[in-house]
């Protein structure tokens, strides 16, 4: 007892005062081990104190048998009842029995800059293609242009990158590596353009269809709305009257009249045109009995044939002035009479009457600007294309009956309640011209025009060769560099390239004139995008001469509808408006 309160702890004088029994031997040595290795001998030496001290004295060695992990120990401490694993590194635990993940572990980082593996009790660092390591650790970047001088061909230039190297080719060429060569970078792939793409070599160009009203924009890539750049008095009145809605020269309206046999021709209207050439009026009762009222040079010409006669006469001054003339004619005994402003400008003689009743009727047909399209047997061909207007009108003495219900439904049939001089182009269509440019085995081309834009770009005269353009005259606001290029900014001007260009350009027009060209006014036909850098309908006035000629627009070989021929409206309706102007 004396030694277990002075000496407390100690294994021999607790266990010699009493005899122990297991659960306190495990609490003496802490360990299992220990106590399964020592126990048994201590119950069977318990009869002698002194056997006992030997028996305390075999178990001084705690690391037999071993108790350390053997990947992880490197070696094992004994102490008096307890040992110690001093382990490895990269190891760790009691017994030394955890490996350390260096590639996770925040306490014992690897230190890899890029890739790295975990070993049992270690770690390995590895480096991507294109690096290289010098302690195993941290990764360099591999130059391959100082280290393979050769590895790009000309005109390619080699360009270091981290991990790797490009060769790099001239602005719209891309390397090919199994060739070893810079080959055609096809761009268009890549979706570059808004519009139409055309790739060509080292290059591409973005076009856009400015027959939808679409345009290049600054970045040469996207398609933006044509501005309109100038507003219109465009107004039209449903009681007028448009004689040029067709370009086919056949009547905009046909009225059929079934009257009195004692009836007599007569037709009274308001007539406005700057028109110099057309029909304005046909009428008939048979095949063989017509009359028309036309205009020839600007003046009055009337052409009738019946079953007595045949007869063509003009007469009066000019009306094709753009102002409104009251125009009447009238079948009298023994005469037609023919009036402008209820002034009489010709009588010609008819003994019998111009058109015979048959049944006791009068059956007589009306066509008012044009010719029914059957029609031969004028005395001398008129151009029937007629760009005018009619209102106030009274045919037959039946006033506005049939014409006012039949314009009143369409609005292309009613006319500009104010229009100028011109060609007006709704930037919609274009024209096409037969024109001989030939001159004593050379080529003359002489273009003189007066023009009004509307809006900001669009075609206003071109040469069309062979699906090619060899001259394109435009308005632009900017544009691609061509031989000729018109600005629409103020002041106009006229700027030319550089004379290698134009020097080409010419060329390539001298070599179409020596062939047969088609010539469009106000546009270009459906010809692919890339032969020309403006596509877009011109819109605005224009008046044109070509080789000294002014050109009529009701003598193209074709033109749109939307294009009026002999009348333009004004920017602003005259201030103040005369009487003159408003309908009757």
């Amino acid at each position: 007892t004396l030694f277990e309160e002075s000496k407390k702890g100690n294994l021999e004088r607790e266990c010699i005062e009493e005899l122990c029994n297991k659960e306190e031997a495990r609490e003496i040595f802490e360990n299992n081990l220990e106590t399964e290795y020592f126990y048994p001998k201590y119950v069977g030496k318990s009869s002698s104190i002194f056997l006992f001290v030997c028996c305390v004295s075999e178990i001084s060695n705690q690391c037999l048998p071993l108790p350390c992990h053997k990947d992880g120990y490197e070696r094992c401490v004994d102490g008096q009842g307890s040992f110690t694993c001093v382990c490895k590194a990269g190891w760790r635990g009691q017994r030394c029995e955890q490996d350390i993940n260096e590639c996770e572990d925040p306490e014992f980082p690897a230190g890899c800059s890029q890739t790295c593996y975990n070993l049992p009790g270690s770690f390995m660092c590895s480096c991507e293609k294109g690096f290289y390591t010098l302690d195993n650790i941290l990764c360099n970047d591999i130059n391959e242009c100082i280290l393979y001088p050769s590895v790009c061909v000309e005109p390619s230039k080699c360009v270091n990158a981290p991990g790797t190297f490009e060769c790099r080719c001239p602005s719209g060429y891309q390397y090919n590596m199994s060739s070893r060569k810079c080959v055609d970078l096809d761009e268009c792939e890549q979706d570059v353009c808004d519009g139409e793409c055309v790739n060509s070599i080292g290059s591409f160009s973005c076009h856009c269809d400015g027959r939808k009203g679409v345009k290049l924009a600054e970045d040469s890539r996207q398609c933006e709305k044509i501005p309109k750049c100038l507003d219109l008095y465009d107004y039209k009145h449903e009681q007028m009257l448009y004689l040029g809605e067709q370009f086919s020269g056949l009547p905009v309206i046909y009225l059929r009249f079934r009257l009195q046999a004692d009836t007599k021709f007569a037709a009274e209207f308001d007539f406005r045109t700057f028109d110099p050439e057309g029909v304005i009026l046909y009428a008939e009762s048979s095949q063989d009995s017509w009359f028309m009222l036309g205009l020839r040079s600007g003046r009055i010409e009337v052409q009738f044939k019946n079953e007595h006669s045949i007869k063509m006469t003009s007469g009066g001054k000019a009306i094709n002035d753009g102002q409104w003339h009251v125009i009447s004619v009238e079948e009298l005994m023994g005469s037609i009479s023919v009036k402008i402003s209820k002034e009489a400008i010709m009588s010609i003689n008819s003994p019998e009457r111009l058109f015979s009743p048959v049944n006791d009727k009068l059956d007589t047909k009306v066509y008012i600007a044009g010719l029914p399209n059957r029609n031969e047997s004028l005395i001398k061909p008129i151009n029937p294309r007629l760009d005018g207007c009619i209102r106030g009108w009274n045919l037959m003495n039946q006033g506005a009956s049939g014409v006012k219900e039949v314009i009143q439904e369409k609005e292309s049939k009613h006319c500009y309640v104010h229009v100028e001089k011109g060609s007006f182009f709704s930037g919609g269509g274009l024209a096409l011209f037969n024109i001989d440019y030939s001159s004593t085995n050379l080529w003359k081309l002489d273009v003189v025009m007066n023009i009004r834009p509307s809006s900001s770009t669009g075609v206003l005269f071109a040469l069309v060769s062979n699906h090619s353009v060899p001259l394109s005259v435009a308005v632009v606001t900017q544009g691609p560099d061509d031989a000729v290029r018109f600005s629409a900014d103020v002041p106009s001007c006229v700027s030319y390239s550089d004379s290698e260009t134009l020097s080409e350009a010419l060329s390539k027009l001298n070599s179409a004139m020596q062939g047969h060209v088609h010539t469009y006014i106000g546009g270009l036909p459906d010809l692919p995008l890339s032969v020309t850098p403006i596509s877009a309908f011109y819109h605005g006035c224009l008046e044109i001469s070509v080789n000294g000629q002014q050109l009529d627009f009701d003598e193209a070989v074709s033109k749109d509808n939307s294009i009026k021929s002999h009348s333009c409206p004004p920017v602003s309706a005259p201030d103040p408006p005369s009487a003159e102007s408003q309908p009757r």
